[in-house]
């Protein structure tokens, strides 16, 4: 029955956006050009010419297989025509910028200025914000795009200029930091080159082509809001039903006339110049717990960066990537002319999927494709940033933590004192039955005192929603913008890691959690994934920063905080103070923990959060707050207000302009997103 009623709200949703994409395209235009038109797409100098960069993005919600796409896959001219999106095949609502999934990839230099209009065109009237993942914003918080925290989010029917520095170089992307719209395609890549003299590997390649970024992604075959509440509410499934390698892949089966094999939407293409070394972009906008084993058969890869900082170059023949990492590598064309298939292999949730990108020297025929088995087979061999293992390192298993820097330490992290904090992570079962609950304004808000309602453990394995938790509270969105309106803010729902209720293990706690560090301090976290729920790894994310990651292990399948401080306490925990890499994303596995260093230099209120989807919905999230109001940059003119109804005493009472002068209200929260769509599923009869 549930399963039936998910099909056919799928169903509903797909004739509803199939009639209105003839209107939207219409009054949208035609694709985007490629980014080597722009002109911020250049040779970069040093000393440095910044550039003004200007891009408009126009986000709507648009389908998958349309009218637009013709004879598709069969005519595979139809399938490049404008405004087809053909993807895996399915036919599903996709969220597009500028009518492009992937969107638009911002291609600037370093030093450029990036000036982003971002127009909200999301005929559900979803608010939006975007955010520039792996930019860290020093000088201007505000355009960090976190919804509630840097920024009101941009209502339907308006928009917003992000304007911002390429200060940090490398490979960085671009995506929805609201509801679920970073799964249903809102995001793209920026890549921020260096001049000649500033990039360290410079002459280790030939070609630097941005058709070699590579988007990875998984996806589902409906919304993802309706998949995470089918997951969260009905306890389905949550694994992805396909992956796509720059919005390409194979899924839906299209009959032959002849009778003969199906026919699919194509794969991607990269081609290369024969004996030549080739930089390779990659980023992953994963979005369910599916880590990704990378390999290209018959080649290694050599990985000089991550998370946009350089490395010494790492020979391996498999990276695994996480949910919000990048890698770029080094791959020469030094095997025999031809075809070869580059390979993702899913892991975790994600163990039955896999895809492929088809790399072909160029000269050769694309079309004389290598065999391909049909089962997901592992590929062998030296592995970089393993999933959940044990016991390293290994010959054949290289941790994160091995990878050597060339970023010098001049925040002197590595030999100054640090002060440590512990972190817990992990996703509990807990009481949460009315939808009254929500909406009590106690800073930490418990539904049931004790676990009387709890049918298993004393973790909550038994009956109950989940709770994506750090330090064992959800996080809960404040009702105003906290970096411009802090005193807007009830003071009671704010907590820190001391005020959290033992008990909101397995009774549902939330507040606006905050861990407050001073301006200039030297911080270590120890993030601790203790894996009491599930087998798994999150990939923890931090705004505003680069850390250094020294030290990372699994103890087991699961462990308690406690048992990794009495650890630290005994010495038994060593960390790799010799030139450790510098990442802004990085996975803690289950049943252990990952140890980071960062000066605390650049002011503001930072989230970090998991960056599996669902985990983040759920509030896997806190704030770093660094430093206070008068460290802060003035906040921009006309910059927009936002609060909620019983706080303003009126709706639209606060306005502002964000680029075009269009006043700025704010709807609710994903609560009440939740509570109107879980409506629908029971009632079939309203549509």
């Amino acid at each position: 029955m549930a399963r039936a009623m998910y099909s056919s709200l799928s169903i509903r949703m797909k004739l509803i956006f199939s009639l209105t994409v003839l209107w939207a395209a219409h009054c949208y235009g035609e694709q985007a050009p490629h980014p080597s038109a722009h002109e911020c797409y250049r040779t970069c100098s040093w000393p440095p010419e910044p550039m003004v960069c200007n891009y408009h993005f126009t986000v709507e919600w648009f389908s998958t297989m349309s009218v637009f796409c013709g004879d598709c896959p069969y005519n595979v001219t139809d399938c490049d025509a404008d405004n087809c999106i053909p993807l895996n095949g399915v036919q599903r609502p996709i969220i597009t910028v500028n009518r492009l999934m992937p969107g638009p990839s911002i291609q600037v230099c370093e030093g450029d200025v990036i000036n982003v209009t971002v127009a909200n065109h999301l005929d559900d009237h979803e608010e939006l914000t975007i955010h520039w993942h792996g930019l860290h914003q020093v000088g201007t918080p505000y355009m960090d795009g976190v919804p509630k925290v840097t920024q009101c989010p941009i209502p339907y029917g308006s928009s917003f200029v992000y304007t911002f520095n390429a200060s940090n170089s490398g490979t960085h992307y671009w995506h929805a930091h609201t509801g679920f719209q970073r799964a249903d395609g809102c995001f793209g890549a920026i890549i921020v080159r260096q001049a000649s003299k500033r990039n360290p590997h410079y002459d280790s390649y030939n070609v630097d082509d941005p058709a070699h970024t590579l988007l990875l992604q998984d996806i589902f075959d409906s919304m993802a809001l309706s998949r995470f509440l089918g997951h969260y509410i009905v306890k389905l499934s949550n694994a992805p039903d396909g992956l796509l390698i720059n919005g390409h892949g194979r899924r839906e089966q299209f009959a032959s006339g002849d009778g003969g094999a199906p026919v699919y939407t194509a794969r991607e293409v990269l081609h290369v110049r024969p004996a030549e070394t080739h930089r390779f972009r990659m980023i992953s906008n994963i979005v369910t717990h599916c880590p990704l084993q990378v390999s290209v058969d018959n080649h290694t890869l050599s990985v000089i960066a991550t998370d946009g900082f350089d490395v010494i170059a790492e020979e391996v023949d498999i990276i695994t990537v996480f949910a919000a990492e990048r890698y770029d590598f080094l791959l020469t064309a030094n095997q025999d002319a031809g075809n070869y298939w580059l390979r993702l292999h899913g892991l975790g949730d994600c163990s039955k999927s896999h895809e492929v990108a088809l790399i072909n020297y160029i000269g050769t025929d694309v079309e004389a494709t290598p065999s391909l088995p049909d089962d997901n087979i592992a590929v062998q061999g030296v592995e970089l940033n393993p999933y959940n293992e044990m016991n390293l390192p290994s010959p054949s298993k290289v941790p994160i933590y091995s990878l050597r820097s060339l970023v010098p330490d001049t925040d002197e992290v590595l030999t100054s004192e640090v002060k440590t904090y512990y972190l817990t992570m992990d996703v509990n079962n807990v009481t949460k039955y009315s939808l009254d609950d929500y909406f009590t304004p106690n800073m930490m808000h418990m539904q049931s005192q004790g676990t009387e309602n709890i049918i298993g453990d004393a973790r909550g394995r038994g009956l109950g929603l989940s709770s994506a938790q750090l330090n064992h509270a959800s996080f809960m969105i404040p009702n105003a913008n906290l970096l411009t309106q802090y005193d807007d803010i009830d003071p009671s729902v704010f907590c820190d890691a001391t005020s959290i209720d033992p008990g909101c293990v397995t009774s549902y706690c939330e507040c606006v959690q905050v861990l407050t560090v001073e301006l200039g301090e030297n911080v270590e976290l120890v993030l601790v994934d203790e894996g009491f729920q599930f087998d798994q790894s999150h990939p923890l994310h931090m705004h505003g920063y680069g850390f250094r990651v020294v030290a990372q292990a699994r103890l087991g399948t699961s462990v308690a905080v406690e048992v990794v401080k009495e650890m630290d306490r005994q010495g038994q925990i060593k960390r790799n103070l010799v030139d450790p890499p510098v990442k802004d994303t990085v996975a803690v596995p289950g049943g252990g923990y990952t140890i980071v260093r960062f000066k605390a230099n650049n002011p503001g209120w930072w989230a970090m959060h998991c960056h599996l989807q669902f985990h983040h919905s759920l509030g896997m999230m806190l704030l770093i707050h660094v430093g206070d109001d008068s460290d802060l940059p003035p906040v921009p003119d006309n910059f927009p207000t936002c609060n909620d109804w019983s706080s303003s005493g009126s709706i639209g009472e606060e306005t502002g302009t964000g680029g075009d002068g269009k006043g700025h209200v704010v709807a609710g929260s994903i609560v009440l997103l939740i509570a109107s769509w879980i409506a629908v599923m029971v009632n079939p009869a309203v549509w």
